[in-house]
């Protein structure tokens, strides 16, 4: 009863953000000047929890500030790593968290082992309520909202997310951050 009481705690919590979505079309987000990394450092037990008996990797080679919100950002990545989690086997998976530089930014992508997507599926994974496979996922307790509300917090950010897969060998989500402009520095 507690996991079914947490699940629709959950459920009802994101369907009361996507209604915030709707009624103002830009997601409020407070963006301070802050490292990611120690987000991730911090939120690492969390996600080997939430894993169970999947292997976790979390690896990071960016180490500069960027302008996010710190709140919004711990759920984008707990939703892609919730996402990962309940499509990838319970003893045989493997989940990587990676935070590395990239031309004008940072990408902080989460990979997987699992099931994969089909082709077709990939330019629909960020509708709202839309599921590859509702029997499975209603097993796995997905509602469809899940990835709807990640594009939204990342687009608030003026980011891009996007999303790669190959069936049978995984799926790989990855957010592009910008790093901020400098005012003060001087173009050559």
């Amino acid at each position: 009863m507690h996991g079914e009481s947490t699940r629709l705690t959950k459920l009802v919590q994101d369907l009361l953000l996507l209604a915030k979505i709707d009624k103002a079309p830009t997601l409020a987000i407070q963006l301070k000047k802050t490292e990611l990394h120690p987000l991730l450092i911090e939120l690492e037990p969390h996600l080997q929890m939430l894993a169970g008996s999947r292997t976790v990797q979390v690896e990071i080679s960016f180490y500069s500030k960027l302008q996010i919100d710190p709140d919004r950002m711990k759920q984008v990545i707990l939703n892609l790593f919730q996402n990962a989690v309940q499509h990838t086997d319970p003893k045989q998976g493997n989940i990587k968290v990676s935070l590395k530089d990239a031309v004008g930014g940072v990408l902080l992508t989460v990979k997987d082992n699992g099931s994969g997507i089909l082709l077709e599926h990939l330019p629909h994974l960020f509708e709202r309520f839309y599921r590859i496979d509702t029997a499975r996922t209603r097993a796995l307790g997905g509602s469809g909202i899940g990835l709807a509300i990640t594009q939204s917090i990342v687009e608030a950010h003026g980011c891009r997310i996007s999303a790669t897969s190959e069936p049978g060998k995984g799926s790989s989500f990855t957010v592009w951050l910008p790093l901020p402009y400098d005012k003060t520095e001087k173009s050559p």
